[in-house]
């Protein structure tokens, strides 16, 4: 079985008789199909009739448009609750998922981060935690977390816990396209590959 969910626009017809919403669809018959139109009272079969020659949706009643006092209460009392289970609950680390940083943006990641595409030239990345690159980097980046993934660094500017990357270490980067871990243990910045 197959599902696709559409978001839909109700137009509400709140005031007029048959008339006058006969002539409004007949004049907007294709702008409406976009629609579902709703009409407060009952309609005569000529209107829906209509409103099938041309192919549009309709519904006939009210349309509940504000949310009962006593459901609002119990919604915040759900909410209490949910709010205080969450907080006795051990955090889970979040994860940004990026698709692709584009030139001249300037982003500030506070928590773990993957980047499925290229980081641009002219891009700036600061990631607080670790960041996985599955593009090229030719951008800026710094990351101050335990370890970074990345493929391959066309800029040379990396910032990895506060030091710069030597050059022996954006070459050993660069020497192959495989995906590399880069860890930092003490001052000692070592290079793996991800086979």
């Amino acid at each position: 079985m197959k599902t696709r969910q559409h978001r839909a626009q109700i137009l509400s017809l709140e005031s007029g008789d048959s008339t006058e919403w006969r002539s409004f669809i007949e004049k907007n018959a294709i702008l409406l199909r976009s629609f579902i139109l709703h009409f407060p009272t009952p309609i005569d079969a000529d209107l829906q009739e209509l409103c099938c020659s041309f192919g549009l949706l309709y519904t006939i009643g009210t349309l509940p448009s504000k949310p009962k006092l006593e459901s609002i209460q119990a919604l915040d009392s759900i909410l209490g609750k949910q709010e205080k289970q969450a907080a006795q609950q051990p955090s889970k680390q979040a994860c940004t998922l990026i698709h692709k940083v584009r030139s001249g943006e300037e982003i500030t990641l506070e928590d773990n981060a993957v980047i499925l595409g290229d980081i641009a030239h002219g891009a700036h990345i600061y990631a607080k935690h670790s960041l996985v690159v599955f593009g090229d980097c030719a951008g800026v980046l710094r990351v101050d977390g335990e370890f970074f993934i990345l493929r391959n660094l066309t800029s040379g500017h990396i910032v990895f816990c506060d030091s710069i990357l030597p050059e022996p270490i954006v070459a050993k980067i660069n020497a192959s396209n495989h995906l590399k871990i880069i860890i930092k243990n003490s001052d000692t910045i070592a290079v793996q590959e991800i086979i």
